[in-house]
């Protein structure tokens, strides 16, 4: 069983975010309501550029992953379930060796608690 049709048996209802990162950047991926935790199950990237693209939690210290992709590639790595620890965590990405347009960020996933 995937991560997602976990949660949807669960009775989770998956959301997806889309993010555009120009230049050299921190954006944030994913702003949880505060009493709410991410789960992300699916993720998608595309770049129009050289470069390295890296996850992390809330606090910036803990990376999640890194991946770095030549111009004009798309990557949908199999992630299992990113789940933060963090309640109203924030999970945000930051870009090394891109321009305008350069990054374009795909995540499906669930909010945990206060349901």
């Amino acid at each position: 069983m995937s991560a997602l049709n976990f949660y949807l048996s669960k009775g989770y209802t998956p959301l997806s975010k889309s993010v555009v990162i120009s230049g050299p950047n921190t954006i944030t991926i994913w702003t949880p309501p505060s009493d709410k935790r991410v789960v992300i199950t699916d993720l998608s990237i595309a770049t129009n550029v050289n470069g390295t693209i890296a996850f992390y939690f809330d606090n910036g210290n803990d990376r999640i992953a890194s991946f770095s992709l030549s111009a004009s590639a798309s990557l949908a790595p199999q992630i299992g379930a990113w789940e933060s620890t963090v309640v109203g965590g924030l999970i945000f990405a930051r870009t090394l060796g891109n321009a305008s347009d350069g990054w374009y960020v795909n995540v499906t996933g669930v909010e945990l608690g206060g349901r």
